[in-house]
């Protein structure tokens, strides 16, 4: 072989092996290309996600405390496909927005995932939902708690601060002072008709007072309620009592000074209906001074150092939605 032959392959091979190198450094270049249009992809997605899982969550929480849902009064009737739940409270007919309704929410607890979910928040996500009192002593409204696994690939936190009712008035009765004592103001009926003659005011003790209350089964499931005066002492001789317009019951109770727990009393007198309305009737016997008697509601289990008529006025809170997948 000519020597010039062997120059020729040593050129092919140098070229072979510079085309070679130059594969490689394209190649390479190629993959981190692809690795770091992955992680913007990812990035992309997950910055989407992020946006999309937040907004989902403030859209909820902000339809939650604005609105008082549809169709008008929701909480008093069953749940239906198309009921959307909004917890705001309406007053003289319009919605307070960020002040909500203690009833509202214990219906909204009662029927969590069907009222939340397809019409406040999307299928495939889960969520936590409690109202936090600024106030320490007073104990949060846990409406579902569910806790955040550390397997969660997105969470999003909604934190809003409302106005809330920690007990609701069920029926309010004011024994008022005589008449001649009275101002203009206060010349108000101050109850109902009752269905119990003794208790009619035209045909029997014209010194009771009485009226109504609507109770359900699942108001008995997640409250207890009690029966309370203002000022907390009255008259030794004060009674009072609940039942039913067609069952005449026990209206010799007397005011222990204390909130009484009610729930088993109210229980027995439902009977096995699901719902009822119920007559809460006072005397006020002796008293000379003017009281005030409520049957309230509270969370169920809520101590009972916390059942006091100065909780009856909405309180701040903070609300706290969370919502992951």
């Amino acid at each position: 072989m000519k020597k010039r032959d062997f120059k020729k392959d040593n050129k092919a091979q140098i070229f072979s092996l510079d085309v070679l190198l130059a594969l490689i450094v394209i190649t390479v270049i190629l993959g981190i290309s692809a690795d770091a249009m992955d992680m913007v992809s990812y990035k992309a997605q997950d910055y989407s996600s992020r946006l999309s899982l937040d907004g989902i969550t403030t859209d909820a929480a902000d339809m939650l405390i604005k609105s008082s849902g549809s169709p008008d009064k929701w909480e008093d009737y069953g749940i239906k496909s198309d009921t959307v739940p909004g917890l705001a409270k309406r007053e003289a007919g319009h919605t307070v927005p960020n002040t909500l309704s203690f009833i509202k929410i214990l219906k909204l607890k009662d029927n969590y995932f069907p009222l939340m979910y397809g019409s406040i928040l999307p299928y495939g996500v889960n969520s936590s939902m409690v109202i936090y009192p600024i106030d320490h002593s007073l104990s949060p409204i846990i409406v579902m708690n569910d806790t955040v696994p550390e397997s969660a690939s997105e969470v999003a936190v909604a934190n809003r601060t409302v106005l809330c009712d920690f007990m609701y008035v069920s029926a309010v009765i004011k024994i008022g002072r005589p008449k001649d004592q009275r101002g203009l103001a206060e010349q108000e009926i101050e109850g109902e008709v009752c269905p119990q003659t003794g208790h009619n005011s035209k045909t029997g003790n014209p010194g009771w007072t009485c009226h109504h209350f609507n109770v359900t089964e699942g108001d008995l499931n997640s409250t207890d309620f009690y029966v309370v005066t203002d000022p907390a002492y009255v008259a030794d001789s004060a009674r009072w009592g609940i039942d039913r317009a067609d069952t005449e019951g026990n209206c010799n109770e007397k005011f222990n000074n204390v909130p009484v727990l009610v729930n088993d009393k109210i229980a027995a007198v439902m009977g096995n209906d699901t719902n009822a309305v119920l007559w809460f009737h006072v005397l006020n016997g002796d008293s000379r001074d003017s009281f005030d008697s409520y049957v309230i509601g509270v969370p169920r289990g809520t101590p009972l150092d916390d059942v006091k008529l100065n909780y009856l006025g909405p309180q701040p809170c903070f609300f706290v939605l969370k919502v992951w997948y």
